[in-house]
């Protein structure tokens, strides 16, 4: 239960901001009435004494706080100094919903690029969450003194927003709403990204929007997807969020407030490809490679945009390393490449009568590719980012140059587990022979994933049935 009190012991009257006369009476003030204002408590499982606001949204508003139980001998208390996000007013159900969501958001997510959450209560007068603080503000709140950032923040700034995203992702939570004002600069050349007020679950139903549970529209115009604007809810996945990167570093890096200069912006309407104008056609100097990882996450059709932050990363490192692109983003260059006739043949070929079906499916050729003997399909030690489905032909499993296994089951998913966690390859995969598969980057495995139930408990069971067996035979 929270309590909202005076310091004062000697009062018995609540606080109720500027211009309360302390006059004791007999009921509360309604909940949309009172003010925080500094000195006064707030009480979780810890106790916080109010110092000055840091900022007022919709929701309610941002206090910097004092943690009163900021002791040597409370290891489990939140450090001296919190923010603490509050509602503004208790009977407001979309602000009580938007509060719900970011609680347990954090919950299911820990990851050094998103705030420390401390403590937190819904009940009482005052719903609060208390977060980790960071002193230096959001990316919004300095980008006067910052002007526009240079090239090595906007690298910076592109993989810590990833990170996070992805660990976001990872647990199935979109954020929907990435701006400058939502990146927090901690104070050593990186950056937070906070505020999952309007998060959703990743592939949410559009019936979420017909029962009244979800905001439409929802983020912030000149920052949000298209596909945001649109409201096309079901069309949202990982790749929405990624677009919320990409023009966010647009804006830093030109010095342009998108939500100010919606003139800016483009449209398919229009003929456009790309939601902005190219980054080299307002800062003249921008690199070739910088310029081409941002504009590739303003594609406006999601489908040519990245399929998941593992797959950014993994760019984003290759640049970094001076290398060219991975294998794997080598491989997917190869899908709506492949013969008709020739994909054609290979499902006719199918004896499985799930995948005979699913790969049936209207636009699901553009995923085959074919690899010719002895070509790698991925290599051990890559950030993973691309699954393949194997349909036909045989592909050797290899580590450190020794044969572990020849995988050569119709319908095996090869990387599935690495692909959706984001961890390195941990062996090389090599045509042995003529190699027929499909390939999935991150998105496009989730929406196969949840589109088709049947695919989504074989897979379970497979994974089960690995488990069970006792250490696998290979890692994928």
């Amino acid at each position: 239960m929270s309590q909202h009190f005076s310091e004062d012991p000697g009062s018995q009257t609540e606080s109720v901001g500027p211009g309360a006369t302390g006059s004791s009476r007999t009921a509360p003030a309604p909940p949309d009435t009172l003010a925080l204002v500094a000195g006064d408590q707030l009480r979780g499982r810890f106790r916080y004494r109010i110092e000055r606001r840091l900022g007022r949204g919709g929701f309610g508003s941002v206090f910097l706080a004092d943690c009163l139980d900021a002791t040597s001998d409370r290891t489990d208390a939140p450090p001296p100094q919190v923010a603490i996000k509050v509602l503004g007013r208790a009977g407001d159900r979309h602000a009580g919903n938007s509060m719900k969501r970011e609680l347990s958001a954090l919950l299911a997510i820990q990851h050094d690029r998103i705030p420390n959450l401390y403590d937190w209560s819904l009940d009482g007068d005052l719903a609060f969450v208390v977060l980790e603080y960071f002193p230096a503000g959001s990316l919004a709140d300095n980008w006067p003194f910052l002007g526009q950032l240079e090239d090595e923040q906007v690298w910076r700034l592109i993989s810590d927003l990833i990170s996070a995203l992805s660990a976001a992702h990872r647990a199935s939570i979109l954020h929907l709403d990435v701006k400058p004002s939502n990146v927090l600069l901690d104070g050593n050349g990186g950056f937070v990204l906070t505020d999952f007020g309007v998060s959703q679950a990743s592939r949410m139903s559009k019936g979420l929007l017909h029962q009244g549970l979800l905001a439409i529209a929802l983020g912030t115009h000149g920052y949000r997807a298209p596909e945001q604007a649109s409201k096309t809810v079901q069309s949202y996945d990982l790749r929405t969020d990624l677009w919320g990167v990409g023009a966010t570093a647009w804006a830093v890096y030109t010095g342009i407030d998108l939500n100010k200069r919606q003139d800016v912006l483009r449209t398919k309407q229009d003929g456009n490809v790309f939601g902005l104008p190219s980054l080299s056609d307002v800062r003249l100097n921008c690199p070739p490679p910088l310029e081409e990882l941002v504009m590739g996450l303003l594609y406006i059709d999601p489908q040519r945009r990245p399929g998941g932050g593992a797959e950014v990363l993994a760019r984003v490192r290759a640049i970094a390393r001076g290398f060219g692109l991975d294998s794997q983003t080598v491989a997917a260059t190869r899908r709506d490449h492949a013969d008709p006739a020739a994909v054609r043949a290979v499902i006719d070929s199918l004896v499985d009568p799930l995948w005979s079906s699913v790969c049936r499916t209207p636009g699901f050729d553009r995923y085959f590719a074919k690899f010719e003997d002895g070509e790698v399909l991925s290599s051990r030690g890559e950030q993973a980012h691309h699954t393949l489905l194997l349909l036909q032909g045989r592909v050797r499993v290899e580590k450190d140059g020794r044969l572990l296994d020849v995988e050569t089951r119709e319908g095996s998913l090869l990387g599935a587990i690495s692909t959706l966690t984001g961890a390195p390859r941990e062996v090389t995969l090599r045509a042995d022979g003529p190699v027929w598969t499909c390939i999935f980057n991150e998105a496009e495995l989730e929406q196969l994933v949840t589109c088709n139930s049947s695919i989504a408990v074989r897979m379970i069971r497979n994974m089960a049935a690995r488990i069970a067996d006792g250490p696998p035979r290979h890692h994928d």
